[in-house]
């Protein structure tokens, strides 16, 4: 299990990549996990080294690439309505 930090690394270079279709700047890393350039860059090290990065041109965060997401691959899980009766019902009974 990955640190909070890491996690929450991952988990906005994921969205960033997949809404905007580039990398975070190290300004909005900055401001969306509320920690210091140093400690960001340490993380981004850290998971690297795990395999979840890759960072070929190290000062420069636009070549960062996701190679293994936690949780990318899963699906959402389809769950059973609760409640007293479905949609149509509501409709068609009266």
């Amino acid at each position: 299990m990955l640190p909070d930090l890491e996690r929450k690394l991952l988990r906005i270079i994921h969205n960033f990549w997949s809404q905007r279709r580039r990398m975070p700047t190290l300004k909005e890393l900055e401001r969306t996990t509320g920690r210091e350039e140093r400690v960001i860059l340490t993380a981004i090290g850290r998971l690297e080294s795990d395999g979840y990065l890759q960072w070929p041109d190290k000062p420069k965060l636009d070549s960062l690439r996701l190679v293994n997401a936690p949780g990318a691959g899963e699906q959402a899980k389809a769950r059973p309505r609760g409640g007293l009766r479905s949609d149509i019902d509501y409709w068609t009974n009266y």
